[in-house]
């Protein structure tokens, strides 16, 4: 693919070119983007991958910049680190999203668990009391009978 222009990208992500120059911005160190002073910018194959990938995390998988930011940073590590395969990179990270998943549905289930057990304490201190009470009933009325009322 030969460079092309902020026109043309934005045509084939079907986003605005504003939305292009502020991805531009906030994800200057993934988008390896040279202009000369005085020309139009020129985007390569791996830059229109990029704002792909970033569209795709804003998007489609509901990331903020900031999280999207640290994705890519993520993977970047993993790919230079490990010199891994882009496929073995998905799995990694549908692997990581998976167990996050499931941490966060654990999490939710203890929180209910946590507000049923406060609710059964709460339930069993009201069933003790009342039977307290009743206990105490008994009592004077025993008492009261034995001693002539």
């Amino acid at each position: 693919m030969a460079s092309l222009t902020i026109d043309q990208v934005s045509n084939i992500l079907q986003v605005e070119v504003s939305t292009l120059r502020y991805w531009e911005k906030e994800f200057s160190e993934f988008l390896n983007i040279k202009c000369q002073k005085g020309q139009r910018a020129r985007y390569t194959e791996e830059s229109v991958e990029m704002f792909s990938q970033i569209k795709e995390l804003l998007y489609n998988e509901q990331y903020t910049i900031k999280g999207a930011k640290r994705r890519l940073e993520m993977e970047r590590t993993l790919t230079s680190a490990l010199g891994i395969e882009a496929n073995f990179k998905t799995t990694v990270f549908f692997m990581f999203s998976a167990i996050i998943q499931e941490l966060q549905k654990a999490r939710e289930e203890s929180k209910k668990l946590a507000h049923e057990l406060e609710l059964l304490r709460k339930e069993k201190e009201e069933i003790e009391y009342r039977l307290t009470e009743e206990q105490q009933k008994s009592l004077w009325k025993f008492l009261a009978r034995k001693f002539g009322a």
